[in-house]
């Protein structure tokens, strides 16, 4: 009998709490925050995703569902090391000699699981908003580096090579290596939602906390997102 009181007492708050299933695409401003001096370049990258939300009676708002995001990465200026040979790869990036580097950007297409948690400030009856933070996982599906480069009369060369692969050099015998980007990456999430009735309009920050790729100075991800959304 007191099981069954508890379940009766816990009715209305089960029918006040609500499910919603939405969407949302957008913009993404990303860039890679490495120990290394030179400056970080930002690069504009698009956004969508599938979400499902459950808002408690007590409005509490919980977040997840699967997104993609576009261009995840950025752009390392000055990145000089040592003056290297890649005629020696085994897989060529030129087949010149090359005196320095001048710089190395990626853009990495990933996808991504997030969980938030947030507070629904309800203002009138049709508009509201909710400040949120959370974590997330991402898997990267796809991705090049990009790379410039000098020859000894200041001739640019550039190059596209796979994200997810290491590569090899040798220069005076000895060996460098540019290695790979990590694919899998974990990071932290806030943001803020503006509502109005179904429509909301979405501001978010992503820091990455994985160090992506050694030989740059274990840069890590960061984006800034603006997204335009409707919850069902």
């Amino acid at each position: 009998m007191k099981k069954l009181l508890f379940l009766l007492a816990m009715l209305p708050i089960v029918a006040q709490a609500q499910w919603q299933y939405g969407v949302e695409a957008g913009v993404t401003f990303n860039y890679l925050q490495s120990n290394y001096e030179a400056s970080n370049s930002a690069q504009v990258g698009a956004k969508a995703r599938l979400l499902v939300a459950y808002t408690t009676e007590s409005n509490l708002y919980f977040e997840s569902g699967l997104s993609y995001m576009g261009n995840k990465g950025g752009k390392i200026y000055e990145y000089d090391i040592t003056p290297i040979s890649p005629s020696d790869f085994e897989t060529h990036i030129f087949n010149i000699q090359i005196r320095s580097i001048s710089s190395i950007s990626t853009k990495i297409q990933d996808l991504r699981i997030p969980l938030s948690i947030g507070y629904v400030v309800n203002i009138t009856d049709e508009w509201a908003f909710v400040p949120k933070f959370g974590g997330w996982f991402s898997l990267g599906v796809a991705g090049r580096t990009h790379i410039e480069a000098k020859d000894d009369k200041g001739n640019q060369y550039k190059e596209s090579i796979s994200a997810f692969d290491k590569y090899e050099y040798t220069f005076d015998k000895t060996k460098y290596y540019l290695n790979a980007f990590e694919r899998f990456d974990i990071g932290v999430s806030i943001g803020i939602d503006f509502r109005y009735t179904n429509l909301m309009v979405r501001a978010k920050c992503d820091l990455g906390l994985r160090n992506l790729n050694a030989s740059l100075g274990n840069p890590q991800s960061r984006s800034y997102s603006v997204v335009l959304g409707y919850l069902f």
